[in-house]
């Protein structure tokens, strides 16, 4: 059994450290190239890559939150159909696993997450405490939700079951929305990039073809500073843009 994970955080591994370095390093020294015809100047940006690194970890994050997420649904139909064939919530775990394993076959968090419950349950943990540590741990608002309605429903002899099938069906139709809005928006992506890298492209342009049109920015202060000024308008424009397209449901 692996030990219990915290996915509300990501390590990022030494390979992925290394490309993330190595290509932060390139862009900033093409970038350095474009606007200073130097690379000196792009060792003032070295320290970005920090911020980069942390987003990365966030980003990577996002997405194991929100897979775990996904397969949480389907532990969660697994688990109502078994407790409505008459297991209690603990007893139905053991069947749930085997479902579940038969479905993802080892790729999935949601299993390692049902092991350890169960091994928990062997040792006469309580599920409560089982599921509010997963809770705590993976920081996903559905889990969070289910782990209180549990602990309500053992106090007060709710009905878990109708509340378990509310819950997939809360969880479908907001994921249903996340598809689409992720469908709907593939297309602006793809214009955001395009339009990101036109800047770019066109200072490329001049440089290749017209090496001398440029020369008056490059190698005195004013036209250095124009240069970053521009740099910093290109760069605020892009990471707008970013945001402006990133809608979280």
């Amino acid at each position: 059994m692996r030990d219990s994970r915290d996915y509300s955080r990501y390590r990022v591994s030494k390979k992925e450290a290394a490309a993330l370095v190595f290509l932060y390093v390139a862009v900033i020294a093409v970038l350095s190239l474009l606007f200073y015809n130097s690379i000196y100047p792009g060792a003032v940006m070295l320290p970005g890559i920090v911020l980069i690194l942390r987003k990365y970890e966030a980003v990577k994050c996002r997405q194991i939150q929100r897979k775990l997420n996904r397969e949480f649904k389907e532990m969660l139909l697994s688990l109502s159909a078994n407790m409505a064939a008459g297991y209690s919530i603990e007893s139905a775990f053991a069947p749930v696993y085997q479902e579940l394993a038969g479905m993802y076959q080892g790729s999935s968090y949601i299993e390692d997450e049902v092991r350890i419950i169960l091994k928990g349950l062997e040792i006469n943990s309580d599920i409560e405490v089982l599921l509010g540590d997963l809770a705590a741990r993976s920081q996903v608002k559905d889990i969070e939700e289910f782990a209180h309605i549990v602990v309500v429903a053992k106090r007060s002899g709710g009905n878990l079951i109708r509340m378990m099938k509310k819950m997939v069906q809360n969880i479908d139709d907001r994921l249903e929305v996340e598809d689409e809005i992720d469908t709907m928006i593939t297309s602006k992506k793809l214009e955001q990039n395009i339009m990101s890298a036109m800047p770019f492209a066109i200072i490329l342009y001049l440089r290749v073809c017209n090496p001398g049109y440029m020369d008056a920015l490059y190698g005195n202060i004013p036209g250095a500073a124009l240069m970053t000024v521009c740099l910093g308008i290109i760069v605020a424009t892009v990471l707008w843009g970013r945001k402006i397209i990133n809608i979280n449901v």
